[in-house]
């Protein structure tokens, strides 16, 4: 295989590959080495790098551009991981001259997904030769701010989702639970990933019918007031796909400055999305809107200011971690902050500059 406009990218320097070799029981391990293979067999120079634990990758993917003239770097893990490799390089002081390329191995997998690319080792031949391609998008990327009590607690950036309520709620519920099936040999074999999501949904949705879990919600969205009573969860969404199943929005961008709030307003409506949005269903919302299953559509905007009325505060998460919950967020959309190497099927052909190197504007 040929070299691609990576290699432009990449400024003359390697391409740095972060990914946890201890993590899917040591199986990365072997990914890793079948990557580095690929990466070889494409002509594209690369050297890798461990990530580390307690947040410390991001200072290290923020330290390989600033002071060793990095420009290219590859995530390969789950969406933590793309998080984390994300904020290292907008750390950096040429976050707008890097370029992050995408070999998902985790659960999810939802920045992943929403662009075309399948996951796991055997999807890692097509996804290297994306990235030998070098085509990019621009990403919009979530600035967020946490307030508990008028004081801020704690401050992130997102690229795929926030949500607060039921869904975060399910996330902590499925960590507990998978640390649990964990101690007990065998049984992690058969009841993991999406099957321990799933199953926490349904026993946070089980305990919303013997304790109250809803809230109100006063939505500021680009100055205009929305407000919603008994929610069970809301979600702020930039790419496609949620949950690495669900599309709520077939029509959101990455690249437009524009995030999706959707709103989840009770049983029914959570019934309705999590049925006619799922990816393969066979009935859409609309579908089931004319059996009676209604449900309020999203709400697009730049600029979002949540204010939680509930006691306890219900649970919040940013890209599948959890978050200190707050009675009020701020979230404002950095538009096309990051630039991801995507398929060329995911970006304009008109955005081609004269030396052929694709790009989004």
């Amino acid at each position: 295989m040929s070299p691609g406009y990576i290699e432009r990218w990449a400024a003359g320097q390697p391409v740095i590959l972060f990914a946890n070799p201890t993590a899917q029981s040591g199986k990365a391990a072997d990914w890793i080495r079948h990557a580095r293979a690929l990466l070889d067999e494409a002509h594209i120079a690369h050297r890798f790098v461990p990530t580390e634990p307690e947040g410390r990758t991001i200072d290290r993917v923020t330290e390989v551009i600033d002071n060793e003239g990095v420009r290219a770097v590859i995530y390969m893990g789950g969406d933590g991981t793309f998080a984390e490799v994300a904020k290292g390089i907008l750390a950096s002081k040429h976050a707008a001259s890097c370029a992050m390329g995408m070999l998902p191995t985790g659960t999810a997998n939802d920045q992943g997904k929403s662009f075309g690319l399948e996951s796991g080792p055997g999807a890692l031949e097509r996804n290297v030769a994306v990235i030998a391609a070098g085509a990019t998008v621009g990403c919009d990327v979530g600035r967020l701010v946490v307030e508990r009590d008028q004081k801020e607690i704690h401050r992130d950036m997102f690229f795929d989702s926030f949500s607060v309520g039921l869904g975060a709620a399910s996330l902590a519920t499925r960590n507990r639970d998978r640390e649990r099936v964990g101690l007990i040999p065998g049984l992690g074999m058969l009841y993991r990933d999406q099957l321990v999501y799933a199953g926490a949904i349904l026993q946070r949705l089980a305990e919303s019918y013997i304790v109250d879990v809803k809230f109100d919600l006063e939505a500021v969205v680009d100055g205009k007031v929305y407000s919603f009573d008994n929610l069970l969860d809301v979600i702020i969404k930039n790419t496609q796909i949620f949950g690495g199943e669900w599309v709520f929005d077939p029509n959101i961008e990455s690249d437009d400055g524009l995030f999706e709030m959707v709103p989840v307003t009770g049983r029914r409506d959570f019934g309705a999305k999590m049925l006619g949005s799922l990816r393969r269903s066979p009935v859409g919302v609309d579908d089931l809107s004319m059996l009676g299953f209604t449900h309020d559509k999203p709400v697009t905007g730049a600029r979002f200011e949540l204010d939680v009325r509930a006691r306890p505060l219900p649970s919040a998460q940013c890209d599948g971690e959890e978050l200190p919950a707050g009675d009020r967020y701020r979230i404002e959309v950095l538009p096309r902050a990051l630039r991801l190497i995507v398929p060329r099927e995911h970006v304009d052909p008109a955005n081609v500059d004269a030396s052929g190197r694709w790009q989004q504007a």
